[in-house]
């Protein structure tokens, strides 16, 4: 079985996936900016080669999953100039480190790139991220960076060798997360909801939500995936559309919670698109198929947060 290197290893999407492989009998290295004294983990910054160079020389890496990185649309409009530096010098480092070890790269870009292609409401394919966007397109710096660092895995696909697949993932969610300002509405919806508290929605936009063990599913699909001519990129979602008010009066009624506590606002004109429909026709191809509804995920986001004393 392959030996994965996870970076990002301690962030919500690196607990549940490093779990689900080494379930799968992979081998799988774990690096983060955390210190921890774990035999199969790493401390290492994705934007020091000479980090990765040392993981290299410990052990024989087969894949690389990328998710080390700055998220998120507001993160990055706070922090623009780390966003860029983290997740585009953090990507060409990872690429090379690859190239030098022969390893197969999943890259995690964001359904963010797809910018102003998403106000037409409909479901965006993967081609037309090629076929219509530019960095004009991009409504937020977080999209501008995860775009430039696509565009780097398909140049070094194109003109070095490089195998490498691309992940677009769409409003991933599920336990872990500790509810604040820059996590998932989702996580902080139930939050609110637990505890009485207004529950603020966005009118008009739409969202399909993906539960993270479907998710983490379709990482492993692409892990193990064979090399494919060319770059390909993949958007991995669910297709339970719903409003963004949907959601809230549905986590309200799971939780029990007054339907007052919904306050719908207009939304942000800035940063974000209010419409998110994705394709996820391309992943289903190859066996990806999102089980878990948006009710089972809530009461399951509502137990973590209760356990965990949020």
């Amino acid at each position: 079985m392959s030996t994965v290197l996870a970076t990002g290893a301690l962030g919500v999407i690196g607990n549940h996936l490093t779990k689900l492989l080494r379930e799968q009998g992979y081998e799988v290295i774990g690096a983060d900016l955390g210190i921890r004294d774990y035999s199969d983990y790493v401390r290492a910054d994705v934007t020091s080669f000479e980090d990765l160079h040392r993981i290299g020389k410990m052990h024989r890496i087969d894949v690389v999953i990328h998710m080390a990185g700055e998220v998120g649309r507001m993160v990055g409009e706070t922090h623009p100039q780390r966003m860029i530096f983290v997740n585009d010098v953090g990507a060409t480092n990872v690429i090379q480190f690859c190239l030098e070890h022969d390893a197969k790269l999943v890259y995690f870009s964001t359904s963010e790139v797809y910018g102003h292609i998403l106000d037409a409401g409909k479901p965006v394919t993967e081609n037309q991220l090629a076929e219509e966007a530019s960095a004009f397109c991009t409504t937020n710096i977080y999209a501008m960076s995860k775009l430039f660092g696509e565009a780097l895995v398909k140049h070094f696909v194109d003109n070095y060798g490089l195998n490498a697949v691309g992940v677009r993932p769409f409003m991933v969610y599920g336990p872990g997360e500790a509810p604040s300002k820059w996590r998932s509405a989702i996580c902080n919806f139930v939050h609110a909801a637990r505890h009485r508290k207004a529950i603020t929605v966005h009118e008009g936009t739409v969202r399909s939500w993906c539960y993270i063990d479907d998710f983490v599913h379709g990482i492993r699909i692409l892990t193990e995936r064979p090399r494919q001519a060319g770059y390909e990129a993949y958007n991995i979602g669910s297709d339970e559309y719903m409003t963004m008010e949907q959601v809230a009066r549905t986590i309200c009624e799971e939780l029990g919670a007054p339907q007052e506590l919904v306050e719908v606002v207009p939304p942000p004109a800035q940063f974000m698109s209010p419409i998110k429909v994705a394709s996820i026709e391309k992943m289903r191809s190859i066996g990806y198929a999102p089980k878990v509804t948006l009710r089972s995920g809530v009461q399951a986001v509502a137990r973590w947060q209760e356990d965990n004393g949020f």
